[in-house]
């Protein structure tokens, strides 16, 4: 595990940890913010998704973030389900939002190892990304947007 330590505490706890990070999860998405970013990755996360770059630490989490969301304004996650691990918590969502001004929607699950403190150090996100790829193929409006994130990645 990559920052952190796993969890080693009884089933009650990582349940409690677990719903805590869930939470925080949810107040992130309700008002995406680096700072609120902060109160549920660390530092040094690791964030690994689909059609999107890794990110090893914070700053460039939250940029791939701002990133995704100015492609698809109002994403955000409908949790349908959550459970604890050994070392963290996975979560079942679906996410919505809008991309070219018509709505857009997956269904992912998130795979989050956490540290004792309850913070993220790792991230990895699961979903098929060929419905995406095509539906934003086939919204030409979607492309400048796409373009810009895409040579601002470059640059960093």
């Amino acid at each position: 595990m990559q920052g952190g330590q796993d969890i080693d505490v009884d089933q009650p706890d990582r349940q409690a940890a677990a719903a805590d990070f869930v939470r925080r999860f949810e107040e992130f998405w309700a008002a995406p913010s680096r700072d609120l970013l902060a109160k549920v990755i660390t530092p040094d996360a690791r964030l690994v998704a689909p059609m999107t770059p890794t990110t090893h630490n914070l700053d460039d989490g939250w940029q791939s973030f701002a990133d995704l969301l100015e492609l698809m304004p109002g994403l955000a996650p409908t949790v349908h389900r959550w459970g604890a691990t050994s070392d963290g918590v996975l979560i079942e969502f679906t996410i919505s939002g809008t991309a070219g001004g018509k709505p857009i929607s997956w269904d992912a699950v998130d795979r989050f190892t956490l540290r004792s403190d309850g913070l993220a150090t790792e991230r990895i996100t699961y979903f098929d990304s060929a419905p995406i790829a095509l539906t934003v193929a086939g919204r030409p409006n979607v492309w400048p947007g796409f373009a810009r994130a895409q040579l601002s990645r470059i640059r960093r």
